[in-house]
C-alpha cells in the first residue's frame, strides 16, 4: 500500500487512510486530501509519497 508523508505532522499515512473531498468545477473535478491526524489539506499527494 503506498504511503504519504504529511507535510505538517510528518506522519506516514496509508493512501486508504486519507480523507478525500472531490468537488465539481467548470473544467472538471478537483480532489483535496486531508491528513486524519492533524487535518492538514493536501492538493497533490504525489508530492508527498514515500
Amino acid at each position: 500500500m503506498p504511503k504519504v508523508n504529511c507535510p505538517d505532522c510528518g506522519r506516514q499515512i496509508g493512501m486508504h487512510e486519507l480523507e478525500a473531498k472531490t468537488t465539481a468545477q467548470s473544467g472538471g473535478f478537483s480532489t483535496r486530501y486531508r491528513c486524519p491526524f492533524c487535518r492538514t489539506d493536501m492538493d497533490n499527494v504525489t508530492e508527498f509519497m514515500v
